[in-house]
């Protein structure tokens, strides 16, 4: 074979098997890798030309000669075909290999820099750390709220139904309905496949260690069904246990089943009583849920509801509709679909069928529902911690440029032993790579241990229900987002490492000339971007804490150091009727005003900023009509006892507060004062609550805050005497001088000893009571403010490690210029001068960036603008003083050089 071979020339074509004719210098081609095309067509003919040559030399005429070596190869398309995959295959094995041995030689190399530059290295791994791990904590709380699904069977088919009711059945003759009730959405099974209620509220549980307060939800029988979880022992509700005066039964959250049952696996066989009226424990739910509200153990919501369950209540059912949309069926057609039948209802009795009604608004996504108005404020959390990334990014890249500047000689040198652009680049991303993945290890390691801590900024919907965790979810995005952080910060130090004249670079002084200006000059861009988000996290923590020292400020109406609260409910089996209750408060408050130390006790129905819920009614001023077009106006209503003002430090203004047991007596805040006698003293006037005929006000109090603290302004207020309406939910108070341990003790001991197997809680101090109301701002204005003061730090990092390397690269400059007559204030302002044209430059983008994204804020904000003047104006001196005070170090070690030691500097 090898003399035709030669016969037929290097350059001349050869027949393929297919009749085909292939170039011999195409196997030159090899040189720049593999061909496996040309090596298929080499070998098959190499192998036909050896059957032919073993043929000619049996005597075969030349064309019998080669129809028998074609024969003998076979189907020659079929092999070849064979062959290509074949080798194709060995080809990217054989890359893949190559590939992950040059990238496991990088990495060891990286590894090893790590190892000899440990203070470079925990610089930048603690810069991304701090980057990732804020990002990586707040997305586990976004992935909680907003992406991940929660823990419900097609949880995206899940809607809330507004002017949806539980229907209510009246001892008395019942009126025609004014809404749907659940009994309506059985007829829209095409719309909605199945559908539930459920109302959280809370109940004393007894017979099972001590009396505890716990969470209850009441809900229909299929709530769980719809929800497609069910219990992890015994069974889920019956339908006949749905009824009204059907057996009582009770399931039990996971947590509340170990704490109080100690896992009992026989559970199911016992009962408990619940406000004294006895329940029997059907099942256990599995780990994990607690839908709504954190329940802690449900109950059949009977349907129709009657008033022998509205106890967990207080007199009020917050109930909630929910359904599952069937299949092909959208929310909006849902909501279109409900619509036309509230407006059916309500052209039945006669009002206007199209106000204030949005079919959007009708048939809401559950999650929406569940995350509410959180939603702005956790993305504009998530922007802040991509901000503070980027930082930490650019301040990355800014310290391997600096490297990158140091090895210019190194990285030249490679590339004249013949390293390409390509390989030096590899080399460098994968050094920065390895940092970043360390950064996210770290940063995962961060976001694990402030989980905790971010429970306050879940909404309250989803507690219980998808609470932040560190899971694969989150570890994946920390692990793509070191690998992004990595390939950004380690790209432009990259590009340019190699950019470097290898001549000059080698050269004895070098790096000089216009490559080092260039990355001089990018070093400095870097750091002005650095100064420009650090400027927008500033101004958004100043608008933030301007806000917060507003809400602070805000006067609650009354005093609330040195005053304790508790809770409690009683259960109407024990104390059914008024005079019990209130004989169980008097006894009560007399063992609490027998406590030395102790200066005022009272009981009240409902505690200062508790939120929406608490009843008003409608007032009026007795003998006087409403002025023509005014609606009457509305009074929230509180039952106290004499001394509740004294105990909680609201200011008497007018008149007296309530007298013992004196009938017919109110006492009205100075709003309602305001509105319903103008420029008049109302003390001695009539007023007329809910047509109960007119009371005599004898006095008038501050404006208490009731709901919250952010309210435009308190609501009108009112309070009775707790004699004439002992409720069967109250809080007491106490003022006292006692250390506050001493104080809950006794506010306990005196439930304790009038009854033992009464049950409180929310056991707390009214400083508490103010902190939990304002921990959702608390925790977003706390968040905001860290990443700004560590943005700001990144930021001043960065203009100390740019101007440090100016002034290590200009040494002989500056002593020249020193040997020439300047002076070391020269020096110093020569310097500083850079620091501030950095600083400057920064603060004026990022007061335009901050002004832009000021509308973010509009929603979040309270008492001031979110473009408020102080934070605007503050927050650019904040930046440019840390910036100039990060200059100075270095331009006072650039004012101290010896210019006869600086121009011997290589």
């Amino acid at each position: 074979g090898e003399p035709s071979r030669r016969r037929r020339g290097l350059w001349s074509r050869a027949p393929s098997g297919d009749g085909d004719a292939s170039p011999r210098w195409r196997r030159y081609l090899r040189l720049w890798g593999a061909d496996p095309d040309a090596d298929i067509e080499d070998e098959l003919r190499f192998h036909l030309e050896m059957r032919e040559q073993e043929y000619l030399a049996a005597g075969l005429p030349p064309e019998v000669a080669r129809r028998r070596a074609a024969e003998r190869l076979g189907d020659l398309d079929e092999v070849r075909a064979w062959l290509r995959r074949h080798d194709r295959r060995r080809v990217r094995r054989t890359a893949r290999v190559r590939a992950a041995g040059d990238l496991l030689q990088d990495a060891r190399h990286a590894l090893r820099r790590v190892r000899r530059e440990p203070a470079f290295s925990a610089a930048v791994i603690a810069v991304l750390g701090l980057g990732i791990g804020a990002a990586t904590a707040m997305f586990s709380v976004v992935d909680a709220a907003l992406l991940r699904p929660l823990p419900f069977e097609q949880d995206d088919r899940l809607v809330v139904l507004d002017e949806v009711q539980v229907p209510l059945r009246l001892e008395e003759e019942s009126l025609p309905k004014g809404m749907p009730d659940l009994t309506d959405l059985d007829s829209l099974r095409a719309v909605f496949s199945g559908h539930a209620a459920y109302a959280p509220g809370s109940l004393n549980l007894t017979g099972a260690g001590d009396p505890l307060r716990v969470k209850v939800a009441l809900v229909t029988t299929d709530f769980f069904s719809l929800l497609g979880v069910r219990p992890a022992l015994g069974r889920a509700f019956a339908p006949g246990e749905g009824t009204p005066g059907a057996g009582r039964v009770a399931i039990l959250s996971h947590g509340l089943w170990l704490r109080q049952f100690g896992a009992d696996p026989e559970v199911t066989r016992r009962s408990i009583e619940l406000n004294g009226v006895r329940y029997r424990v059907v099942g256990v739910m599995p780990r994990g849920f607690a839908f709504p509200a954190e329940t802690e153990l449900w109950t059949p919501l009977p349907v129709p509801f009657t008033f022998d369950y509205w106890e967990p209540f207080r007199m009020y059912m917050p109930s909630v509709v929910l359904a599952r949309l069937a299949p092909g069926v959208t929310a909006a057609q849902a909501g279109e679909r409900l619509l036309a039948l509230v407006r059916a209802y309500r052209e039945a009795r006669g009002a206007d069928p199209d106000e204030e009604l949005s079919a959007a608004n009708l048939a809401r996504p559950l999650r929406d529902v569940l995350v509410s108005q959180r939603r702005t404020a956790l993305l504009v959390l998530m922007g802040a911690t991509a901000l503070m990334l980027l930082i930490a990014c650019a301040n990355v890249a800014n310290l391997l440029l600096s490297r990158s500047a140091a090895r210019r000689r190194e990285i030249a040198l490679r590339g004249v032993l013949g390293a390409g652009p390509a390989r030096i680049l590899r080399q460098l991303l994968v050094e920065a790579l390895v940092l970043s993945l360390a950064g996210a290890a770290l940063g995962s390691a961060l976001a694990y241990a402030a989980t905790g801590a971010l429970d306050a900024l879940l909404p309250a919907g989803l507690l219980g229900v998808a609470p932040p965790r560190v899971d694969a979810r989150v570890l994946t995005f920390a692990l793509v987002v070191g690998v992004l952080a990595g390939i950004v910060s380690g790209v432009w130090p990259g590009l340019g490492a190699f950019r470097a004249d290898p001549g000059e670079a080698i050269r004895s002084g070098g790096p000089v000339g216009g490559t080092a200006r260039g990355a001089a000059r990018l070093r400095r861009v870097f750091v002005s971007a650095e100064l420009a988000l650090a400027l927008v996290l500033l101004v958004g923590a100043g608008v933030m804490l301007r806000s917060f020292a507003a809400v602070l400020a805000t006067d609650p109406g009354f005093r609330q150091e040195r005053v304790a609260t508790l809770e409690l409910t009683l259960a109407r089996a024990t104390y059914g009727n008024m005079p019990a209750r209130l004989r169980f408060y008097e006894a009560v408050l007399e063992r609490l005003s027998a406590t030395p130390g102790i200066e005022a006790a009272a009981v009240v129905n409902e505690l200062p900023l508790r939120g929406p819920g608490i009843i008003g009614l409608a007032v009026a001023a007795a003998g006087r009509e409403p002025p023509r077009g005014d609606e009457p106006p509305f009074a929230l209503y509180f039952t106290v006892t004499p001394d509740y003002f004294r105990a909680l430090g609201i200011p008497l203004l007018r008149g007296r507060t309530l007298g013992a047991g004196s009938p017919r007596e109110v006492v009205i805040d100075e709003l309602l004062a305001r509105r319903l006698w103008p420029g008049e003293d109302p003390v001695g006037q009539g007023l007329v609550v809910a047509d109960d005929g007119p009371r005599t006000v004898v006095g008038v109090v501050a404006n208490v805050r009731s709901t919250s603290l952010e309210d435009g302004q308190p609501t009108p207020q009112m309070y009775l005497s707790l004699a004439e309406r002992a409720p069967s939910h109250a809080a007491i108070v106490a003022r006292s001088n006692l250390p506050e341990s001493a104080l809950l003790r006794h506010l306990r001991d005196a439930v304790g000893a009038v009854d033992p197997s009464q049950a409180v809680y929310n056991v707390r101090t009214m400083e508490q009571v103010i902190a939990q109301a304002i921990a959702p701002r608390r925790a977003t204005t706390t968040l905001i403010t860290i990443f700004g003061t560590i943005a700001l730090l990144l930021a001043a990092v960065g203009v100390y490690a740019v101007v440090a390397f100016g002034v290590a690269q200009r040494t002989r400059e500056i002593g020249i210029r020193m040997a020439m007559g300047a002076r070391a204030s020269d020096v110093l302002r020569l310097v500083l001068r850079e620091g501030a044209v950095l600083a400057v430059a920064g603060a004026a983008m990022g007061l335009l960036g901050a002004w832009m994204l000021a509308r973010v804020l509009a929603g979040m904000v309270y008492g001031v603008s979110p473009r408020d003047p102080a934070a605007f104006a503050l927050a650019p001196a904040v930046l440019v003083v840390i910036a100039l005070a990060a200059a100075l170090v270095p331009a006072r070690r650039a004012a101290r050089v010896d210019p006869v030691e600086a121009i011997r500097v290589e």
